[in-house]
């Protein structure tokens, strides 16, 4: 068949059928994705010798917690813990020395970790902030940030000594618009993540088939 297009004729031909390949199919399960999500975001695991992992954990989940902490007010309110540090918001006095003497009378367990973080992933930072969060299943924190300085950090550490997916309560990440997802973090148990605060974050709600409370310990810092 020939079709006449004001110059030689062409001949119009159906193109032979191609072959596609195809992998062969594995049973073997993807690789696991590194535990480092973008934009500053690290995750450090095995933080601590199991031991001193669940004294801190049992400490954590005794007696002495306070209801209405937010991180945004249209969120829900939940639990929480002061050790040391400021207590509002940066127009209170900063006294990183103070508040490590602070940390060590109250809650001497906490102030080893934070030494250890000094020697090790937060070597160079002062103290400004130390707290522990509670979320009984069903409650959530609001998107937020930390600080609007790019020099403040945050370190969340899970204490939990076992956690599953289904219970939900991860770390969530957005970019600076507040728009998109630009990393989440799994509440493993005997994990560091370490943060810039000026990145817009939030505790997602903690599933119903969870039958423990979400217990964070936060260690704000500035460099």
């Amino acid at each position: 068949m020939s079709v006449t297009t004001g110059g030689p004729a062409t001949l119009l031909r159906t193109p032979a059928p191609r072959t596609a390949t195809i992998a062969p199919y594995s049973s073997a399960p993807p690789p696991a994705p590194a535990p480092t999500a973008p934009s500053g975001i690290v995750a450090h695991d095995d933080l601590l010798p199991f031991d001193e992992q669940k004294a801190l954990h049992d400490f954590l989940k005794g007696p002495g917690w306070a209801y209405g902490a937010f991180s945004d007010a249209a969120g829900s309110r939940y639990l929480y813990k002061h050790f040391a540090g400021v207590v509002t918001d940066g127009r209170e006095a900063v006294d990183p020395d103070a508040f490590e003497a602070s940390l060590e009378d109250t809650a001497p367990l906490v102030a080893s970790v934070w030494r250890r973080l000094k020697g090790t992933h937060l070597s160079g930072h002062r103290l400004t902030r130390c707290y522990a969060n509670g979320y009984p299943n069903g409650s959530e924190g609001g998107l937020h940030r930390d600080s609007n300085i790019a020099t403040h950090y945050t370190a969340i550490y899970y204490p939990h000594l076992s956690w599953k997916p289904n219970y939900a309560g991860e770390t969530v990440f957005f970019d600076d618009a507040e728009q998109e997802i630009v990393g989440s973090v799994y509440p493993r148990p005997n994990r560091l993540v370490v943060f810039p605060g000026n990145i817009p974050h939030v505790a997602r709600g903690v599933s119903r088939a969870c039958p423990d409370m979400r217990i964070t310990l936060m260690f704000k810092t500035a460099i």
